[in-house]
């Protein structure tokens, strides 16, 4: 038997006695209406959770305990599956169980958009259904603001501080071009970019980006970007203190994409280094793959390492065509 096979034999075995059926537990892991998606929706792992530390499938009530517990909770999509956001929203809403107000931290509005944020929600006439056109998110680039919307309504629902979370676009540009000594000493040192993430993290991020730009631009033009990652990494971890400190000092979630909210490399090394003693709770939402049911295997995992989240949940796919089409075009189809 393979490796990856005795480890989901070993991982079934610890589904308790009398327990659900696979089709069970995909059934416990969906949205409260169901996945949205049917590709891969019959695949063995959807709609299951692992525990990266237990190495064991867990019940989702699992996960809404620990983010009901956690000063930080980082909850990772991929941008355009809308059962991410369900479950982001399911999730967020078990974090402000017992009247406890963390701050919801939006990677997907820059950090100079608060003020329009604050303007649109303060008045207590602000709506989930009229935030996204309040905030131009037709035109920001996003997928649509409909799946995300599921959020935004546990937040005014539950009347949570709305954070703006990432670092603005004309500051990416000057750090992309100047480097990271653009933004001074002071702004370094508080946001702990002179922090070394270490070799093997800076191997991983400059590896993803190569891969995010699908092979076709050389490593080393990639390298500059790498900054810009740190960068939106450590703003990130800013706003979720900020915004938690400014919301009462109960915590944040932070939505945003599975890539920021790796435990090795994004934004809970900020974290740890700016406020070591919190807890942190990293949730990584991956979409099944056709032929792969070794729960260990997804999302940056490999035989000897483990993915870099607390807790894996599993959900069916998006059908994309090739992602790599678009930008074969813009390189004049170089490979």
């Amino acid at each position: 038997m393979t490796l990856s096979a005795l480890r989901l034999a070993a991982a079934l075995l610890l589904l308790p006695l009398g327990g659900l059926s696979i089709a069970g537990a995909q059934a416990t892991g969906a949205p409260a209406g169901g996945f949205v998606l049917t590709e891969g929706a019959d695949h063995p792992l959807a709609g299951r959770v692992w525990s990266v530390a237990r190495s064991a499938f867990v019940p989702p009530a699992e996960v809404e305990t620990a983010v009901a517990r956690a000063r930080f909770v980082l909850l990772g999509e991929i941008h355009d599956n809308p059962d991410h956001h369900a479950l982001q929203a399911q999730l967020l809403a078990a974090a402000g169980e017992g009247g406890r107000r963390p701050a919801v931290v939006l990677e997907m509005l820059p950090r100079d958009r608060q003020g329009d944020v604050e303007a649109y929600l303060a008045s207590g006439k602000g709506t989930a259904e009229g935030f996204g056109e309040a905030l131009g998110w037709a035109e920001s680039g996003w997928p649509d603001y409909a799946i995300y919307r599921p959020v935004i309504e546990v937040a005014v629902a539950q009347g949570l501080p709305v954070v703006a979370g990432d670092t603005p676009r004309e500051e990416r540009r000057k750090v992309a071009a100047e480097g990271a000594e653009a933004l001074g000493a002071e702004r370094i040192a508080a946001l702990r970019l002179a922090e070394p993430l270490g070799e093997a993290a800076d191997a991983v991020l400059l590896d993803t980006l190569f891969d995010g730009h699908c092979a076709m631009m050389p490593r080393e033009a990639l390298t500059p970007l790498v900054a810009v990652q740190r960068l939106r990494d450590a703003t990130l971890a800013d706003a979720m203190i900020s915004g938690g400190i400014s919301g009462g000092g109960e915590g944040a979630v932070l939505i945003a994409g599975s890539g920021h909210v790796r435990k090795d490399l994004g934004v809970p090394r900020y974290l740890a280094w700016r406020e070591p003693d919190a807890d942190v709770v990293a949730v990584g939402f991956v979409e099944v793959r056709e032929g792969e049911s070794d729960p260990a295997l997804y999302a940056g995992g490999t035989a000897d390492v483990p993915p870099p989240y607390d807790y894996l949940w599993f959900t069916p796919r998006k059908d994309r065509g090739d992602p790599c089409e678009g930008l074969k075009e813009r390189f004049g189809g170089r490979k």
